[in-house]
């Protein structure tokens, strides 16, 4: 990659040039002289549901930007127990340890939701943060977004019921897919919430049983975006707010 005036990665097996408009709104939004320096390295890949993408404080190798992929933040305890402090997709960028000193993510990043994304080096993305104000601007402030998320999500979980929880997770993925159909299980959303699987059975049938939504074998189908907001707590409008303020979108 040239000098820059003010994004390579090695390309993993299967490379395939990500020439096509980016959904992924990151990208989109970033001038086109800094996309056009990116686009030859970043690579378009299918992410499969369950993959790991980075292990927590293990060094970061690739950085990912979903299109149609989903991206779960998970915590662990050392019972051997998980909870989801965030939702990744079309919105941002799956990797955010590219500054000075940071090599390393708090959390695992895993796929809840398969589908499309595109991926680059950590190494060059870093190089390039460090070289480009508005790439560094951008990762920054989703950087920021994360965090805002994460601290949402914990007061959330501690002081809401579970079905105001299940609709905020709802709403998230449905943002994220931009499809009323979610390919999700209720083990899934158990393990996201941090919750066993009854009562998110009970939370799911709840919601049903209010025409919010249709929870069928591995897939639910969202009936009434409008109330399912109603019914979700009020953490999910101010992440909402936070994206807007931090992202402009």
């Amino acid at each position: 990659m040239p000098p820059r005036n003010k994004g390579s990665a090695d390309s993993p097996d299967r490379a395939r040039t990500a020439g096509a408009p980016h959904r992924n709104q990151l990208l989109a939004r970033l001038p086109q002289p800094v996309l056009d320096r990116l686009r030859p390295y970043l690579e378009a890949v299918d992410l499969k549901r369950d993959q790991a993408l980075f292990r927590a404080y293990e060094l970061l190798q690739m950085v990912y930007f979903p299109d149609t992929a989903v991206v779960a933040l998970m915590e662990h305890v050392p019972e051997g127990e998980s909870l989801d402090v965030g939702l990744i997709g079309w919105d941002g960028v799956a990797g955010t340890a590219l500054f000075p000193g940071i090599t390393t993510m708090p959390c695992d990043g895993v796929v809840q939701i398969a589908g499309a994304a595109r991926r680059v080096s950590a190494d060059l993305l870093r190089q390039e943060v460090g070289k480009d104000d508005s790439l560094h601007s951008a990762i920054g402030r989703y950087a920021q977004l994360t965090l805002a998320r994460s601290m949402q999500i914990a007061a959330c979980n501690t002081f809401h019921p579970v079905e105001h929880r299940c609709a905020r997770w709802l709403l998230e993925a449905h943002d994220l897919i931009g499809n009323d159909e979610l390919p999700l299980t209720q083990d899934l959303l158990a393990a996201a919430l941090g919750v066993r699987r009854p009562t998110v059975t009970l939370a799911m049938g709840t919601l049903a049983k209010a025409g919010l939504i249709q929870d069928e074998r591995g897939r639910v189908s969202i009936r009434d975006r409008e109330r399912l907001e109603l019914a979700s707590c009020g953490c999910y409008r101010l992440m909402r707010d936070a994206q807007r303020q931090l992202l402009g979108f």
